[in-house]
């Protein structure tokens, strides 16, 4: 079976009418827009216009360093959206090669792309970076492509490492419950999906027909705003590229780990540990988060989160939209080949031994059975298996099934072999790298670490998954062609779609789907 929208079908499905935003061209190929955050100046190049870095919240400094992002005050005068502006803080990473270490505060920001002569009311696409909550940027991504198919496109920013996702009882403290902290970065996704409800209008966006999405860590973000009270009534349909089973840990958790942070920071004796931590510098928080070894996971418990968003998913306690969510075929190769091809050695076979018997006890010889051919192919593409299959495959697969339950859900997996791997990969791999995770990404995306494009036939997958995601929240249901339709995942009828190579696409069983990933051995 196929699934082959095409641009002009989703232009004829998607009619949405809600009055426009004002949008007056000034000289020079500049356009201004009129919007409740004040005049904003952008760019045009004829087919789209651009409006870049624009402040969606006060600069997270001083008092605001763990805080809930504030709301921008309105510009007194126009803002000149030219430039991408800030990063948030993180270290330089091999994979944003291009990229400098970003040791700024002042990063909460968004970019507005709208596309020229395609009329008013438009569906809206809030998109968020990847990047393990610890690097990446709005600049990572150039979504012109799925913007001039018909959709207005805001990326965005968020704080990433220690600075987005620190948890002590003293923030614990300053929260409006007394009981939350550790969430900053995503309650910076809340404050971009406010200030797209309240101005998107004016750069003719439709505020009632909003879809957030996300890739690997943007995607968990998405987990929570699907899972958060805070973000009830502020988007209409979700998308999770490789987001797992949304997996968070507790706010108690996360307090006993900030406390080593507070440690390697120096601040443990300090007579206020909140004073002497807004005092360090960002190069300090950065130096003592790698120290501490604190990881950046969503945190549930108080407000913002109360239950684990799968837990929530499981009760039909979330924010119920139609959601688009899925996998690339080998995920975690890549991770394989760059934690040791890239950096030491290739996995033996006594270190992937080692690692299956460690993870899976004694289950593990049946493991090792099952991945016996890769094995004998290359000791790191059976790691690369295992690990994908079972943190990624059969983990998302978790999600699905409690979405299912409550809410239309569209399982996917990207599964094209011709995709271009990213440019830092220029290390021979001692394995085939398959459909890597960030695979999809230059398809939906158009991330830049793939600076040489996509092939003719790469083109056509990439026209077919981008109507397919703005036909996401089409009031008509999923975008179909003749007989074919990306069928409905529901506890009755568990299907999904493969994207494979040139734009063909095959509908699955879920059950051969999981039996294909070994899934009977991981999902309980």
């Amino acid at each position: 079976m196929s699934f082959r929208p095409t641009l002009y079908q989703l232009s004829r499905q998607l009619g949405f009418a809600v009055a426009a935003g004002l949008l007056a061209a000034t000289p020079a190929g500049a356009q201004t827009v009129t919007a409740p955050a004040g005049d904003i100046h952008g760019t045009s190049s004829g087919e789209l216009h651009v409006y870049q870095g624009i402040p969606y919240a006060e600069a997270p400094v001083g008092d605001l360093r763990w805080g809930p992002p504030q709301p921008k005050a309105p510009f007194t005068e126009p803002f000149e959206a030219t430039g991408s502006g800030n990063e948030c803080v993180q270290f330089a990473t091999f994979w944003r090669p291009d990229r400098p270490a970003s040791w700024t505060e002042d990063c909460l920001s968004l970019t507005v792309y709208v596309p020229a002569d395609r009329g008013d009311s438009l569906p809206v696409f809030v998109g968020f970076h990847g990047g393990g909550s610890v690097n990446g940027s709005k600049t990572d991504w150039d979504p012109r492509e799925l913007a001039q198919a018909g959709s207005v496109v805001v990326t965005a920013n968020y704080r990433l490492g220690a600075m987005g996702y620190l948890a002590l009882e003293s923030l614990n403290a300053e929260s409006k419950d007394g009981l939350s902290s550790g969430n900053y970065g995503d309650l910076d996704k809340v404050q971009v999906l406010r200030w797209v409800k309240e101005n998107i209008s004016a750069f003719r966006g439709n505020p009632d027909c909003v879809t957030i999405a996300g890739q690997s860590a943007g995607a968990r973000g998405v987990c929570f705003l699907l899972a958060s009270p805070e973000a009830a009534g502020l988007f209409h349909g979700a998308v999770m590229e490789s987001g797992r089973e949304c997996p968070s840990t507790s706010n108690a958790d996360q307090v006993e780990a900030g406390s080593k942070f507070v440690e390697s920071i120096g601040c443990a004796d300090a007579e206020n540990t909140l004073a002497c931590l807004r005092s360090k510098s960002p190069a300090e928080v950065l130096n003592a988060q790698a120290d501490s070894g604190l990881g950046f996971p969503t945190t549930h418990g108080g407000y913002a989160l109360p239950k684990p968003p799968l837990e929530a998913f499981r009760s039909g306690e979330f924010n119920r939209v139609p959601v688009i969510i899925g996998n690339t075929r080998n995920e975690t190769r890549v991770f394989i080949y760059e934690g040791n091809d890239l950096q030491k050695q290739p996995v033996t076979r006594a270190k992937y031994e080692s690692t299956v018997r460690e993870r899976m006890g004694d289950k593990a010889e049946v493991v090792l059975a099952a991945y016996k051919e890769a094995e004998e192919t290359a000791p790191g593409m059976a790691l690369g298996d295992f690990d994908t299959d079972q943190r990624y495959i059969c983990g998302t697969h978790k999600a699905i099934d409690a979405l299912g339950k409550w809410t239309p859900t569209y399982a996917y997996e990207f599964a094209d072999e011709t995709a271009p791997i990213r440019s830092y990969a220029s290390v021979p791999s001692s394995f085939d790298l398959g459909v890597p995770h960030s695979a999809e990404l230059p398809y939906l995306w158009g991330e830049d670490t793939v600076p040489n494009g996509l092939t003719t036939e790469q083109r056509k997958l990439a026209e077919l998954m981008r109507a397919s995601w703005i036909g996401l929240t089409n009031p008509q249901g999923m975008a179909v062609s003749g007989q074919a339709v990306w069928p409905v995942y529901t506890p009755d009828s568990r299907q999904r779609i493969v994207f494979s190579a040139g734009g063909e696409t095959s509908i699955v069983p879920e059950d051969q789907y999981l039996a294909d990933h070994n899934c009977d051995l991981f999902v309980r």
